[in-house]
């Protein structure tokens, strides 16, 4: 497995890599026609906010993993990525406390003109009266974006005596209760806010957050700052505010080009600029190098997942027992029925139907696939979207009627008329079990070799597929029969110890009275 470190990174977390046997490259500064020369010798790519994955980098690629060592993925191209079935992550936690302390301090910058005070009294003069600044308690601070940063900032700030207002649509209230902070729309808070900062990704919906008519709705006195990402607040319109005196100040560390070549915002005088420093911290540095190493280690070693940008859902810790289950259904059906196109029906029925469910079908539709496609190429990130372009729907349901079960995935396929359907749970004492094969009651651990054969329930049908089977050496390690009546339709399910060579499957088929024998292989 090797590693290609593309921005700088600690050296714990290139040590703990190594540690785990892999050949670990530092490359640094690479421009993206020399990272598609050399990316498509490594399984892994960490990068930090210079690199640019793109989709010419991601096209170029064998990769498995791309890790951000940070919160912003902006400069890789998820949609490519997740096209190509590599899981993209980041490591969000390790610089919230430095860029929240960086938020704080800016303010302070501001409030208290620091930066200005500074040059000046170098240059031997000494202006106090000009450098009269605000005292920050009392003073209203708006945090646009409630996340990991903001919800630091809002403490930090609290504890200065500021009074907290944000702007988040995916907080709750009861979030908004916890931090003391109150919940309001976002032009209440560009109205009300001596101060604004903002924590939020940039994203298409949050490009421009903050452009002309938002920041036309702040006081003459107020301040904004961005320690988040460029582009989100738009810089020519923040240019205009400044140089109009229609905004009184600004703190930027974040640019939408870095370094921000020629930008006006450098000709102002009540504006700090700092060059990208929020994670730029001893601790940070540490924290997020060593936290993305171990999310890569615990992906590629035990195939554990944990802060993926571009699942299908967020990965719930009740749902995750259920998806390697979910996997096997998948694989189990396509090999029973025609995979092909047509409709696949995934319902999940009892407790899981109080969860986000959409990992499951993926895992579903990942098992599906794995038999009729390249199996490298296949898994939870891309699976869905690939069988869309296969012409493959996928459709998802949930109900709480899980019969005798506490939970139970049941998946249907829809195939040139045929309909097949299988259904599993997770048993107590005994685990994942196949409980259900085309309606007939089973109990079955759904791994091994499986002999799956439809006929008509009459006496000596057992005893004609065993002798065939043991003249030509295939061991039966167990057998169960499923059926509605007796001397019915029924299904025998024999577990075999060995392959079962393809002209053994044709003289199994030639026994009367049997329906179908299907060979699967889990």
């Amino acid at each position: 497995m090797k590693v290609l470190v593309a921005d700088e990174i600690s050296k714990g977390g290139v040590e703990m890599l190594k540690a785990q046997g892999y050949k670990v490259d530092v490359k640094l500064g690479l421009k993206e026609d020399e990272l598609v020369k050399v990316i498509k010798d490594y399984d892994v790519l960490l990068v930090r906010s210079a690199t640019k994955a793109t989709r010419k980098v991601i096209m170029a690629s064998r990769l498995k993993v791309i890790g951000r060592a940070g919160i912003g993925v902006d400069n890789i191209d998820v949609p490519a990525a997740t096209e190509r079935g590599i899981l993209v992550m980041n490591a969000p936690s390790g610089n919230v406390i430095s860029t929240a302390e960086l938020t704080i301090g800016l303010l302070f910058a501001l409030a208290r003109k620091i930066p200005q005070a500074d040059a000046s009294t170098k240059k031997g003069e000494w202006k106090r009266k000009e450098m009269k600044g605000l005292q920050i308690a009392g003073k209203t601070l708006g945090i646009v974006g409630l996340g990991r940063v903001g919800a630091e900032v809002s403490k930090r700030a609290a504890a200065l005596g500021m009074k907290v207002i944000a702007y988040d649509p995916l907080v709750s209230p009861e979030v908004g209760v916890r931090l003391h902070v109150r919940l309001v729309t976002l032009d209440r808070l560009l109205e009300e806010s001596d101060f604004v900062t903002v924590h939020t990704p940039l994203t298409p919906q949050t490009k421009d957050m903050l452009g002309r008519s938002e920041l036309a709705r702040m006081k003459k006195s107020a301040m904004v700052v961005n320690c988040a990402r460029g582009g989100v607040v738009n810089e020519d319109a923040l240019y205009e505010a400044l140089s109009e005196g229609r905004l009184a100040g600004a703190a930027v560390d974040v640019f939408t080009e870095e370094p921000p070549k020629g930008s006006k915002l450098l000709t102002l005088e009540n504006i700090v600029l700092t060059p990208h420093l929020g994670a730029t911290t001893k601790e940070a540095q540490e924290d997020v190098g060593s936290e993305i190493a171990e999310q890569v280690i615990a992906y590629l070693k035990d195939t554990v997942i944990r802060n993926a940008v571009n699942l299908p859902a967020k990965l719930d810790p009740e749902i995750v027992p259920y998806m390697p289950l979910a996997e096997k259904l998948g694989t189990f059906i396509c090999q029973l029925g025609k995979c092909g196109t047509g409709k696949v029906e995934v319902s999940c029925r009892g407790q899981l139907a109080q969860k986000d469910v959409r990992i499951i079908a993926a895992s579903v539709v990942t098992g599906l696939l794995r038999p009729i496609s390249d199996e490298s190429t296949v898994n939870y990130i891309n699976a869905l979207a690939i069988a869309k372009s296969r012409g493959i729907e996928i459709v998802s349901s949930t109900t709480e009627d899980a019969g005798p079960y506490k939970n139970l995935i049941r998946v249907t396929m829809h195939t040139d008329g045929v309909v097949t359907s299988v259904a599993g749970s997770l048993m107590p004492d005994k685990g994942p079990r196949l409980v259900e094969v085309d309606g007939n009651m089973v109990d079955i651990v759904p791994e091994g070799n499986l002999l799956l054969i439809s006929h008509m329930d009459k006496p000596g049908m057992i005893g004609k597929v065993g002798t065939i089977l043991g003249d030509n050496d295939v061991n039966i390690a167990s057998m169960e029969v499923a059926r509605s009546q007796s001397r019915g339709p029924a299904v025998m399910i024999l577990e075999i110890d060995d392959e079962i060579p393809p002209e053994v499957m044709d003289k199994v088929r030639t026994i009367p009275d049997l329906t179908s024998a299907t060979y699967v292989r889990l």
